[in-house]
């Protein structure tokens, strides 16, 4: 195995074993929380911006402001909900299976780290170097970079119709 075989396997596992740590229900309302904070802040940021002309006064901070107050709020409250669920978990006495759960999310979102590297190192132009060229896990790499790539473009597609 190659440095960057084992540099994957590291990512992959280390990953894993971090969701082991955090649980399934943390892991999962962790990632809901993030994307309900960006796009509520994307989304909702008119809403707060008249409210902080009087602190803010170039518009292009306005919105900006506004946005990361509302990203903000929703992440404190997000962290609120999930640690309400994991008390609820641990009193239902599923920690276990939560953290096998979590080990499974932590070790795909592993793979989506991988996925994302591969875009980079191609974006990069070393995609061709020996060292990613001979590596065992460059398949696995490479097919998870084309998921990526395809719901990205599915999800901003979609994104595309919703504002227009």
């Amino acid at each position: 195995m190659s440095w960057i075989d084992l540099l994957i396997v590291a990512i992959c596992l280390g990953s894993a074993g971090f969701g082991f740590w955090r649980g399934f229900a943390k892991e999962a309302l962790s990632i809901a929380t993030w994307l309900a904070a960006i796009w509520l802040a994307w989304r909702f940021s008119w809403v707060v911006e008249p409210l902080l002309g009087e602190w803010v006064v170039a518009p292009e901070l306005q919105i900006w402001a506004a946005r990361v107050s509302i990203f903000v709020v929703v992440m404190i409250a997000g962290g609120i909900v999930a640690w309400l669920v994991r008390e609820m978990v641990r009193a239902s006495g599923l920690s276990g299976t939560d953290r096998v759960l979590g080990s499974l999310f932590g070790f795909a979102r592993g793979a989506l780290i991988v996925g994302l590297a591969v875009i980079v190192l191609e974006y990069a132009g070393l995609d061709a170097d020996p060292w990613w060229q001979d590596a065992r896990f460059k398949a696995a790499g490479d097919r998870v970079a084309d998921g990526i790539r395809y719901y990205a473009a599915l999800g901003s597609s979609y994104i595309g119709e919703a504002e227009g």
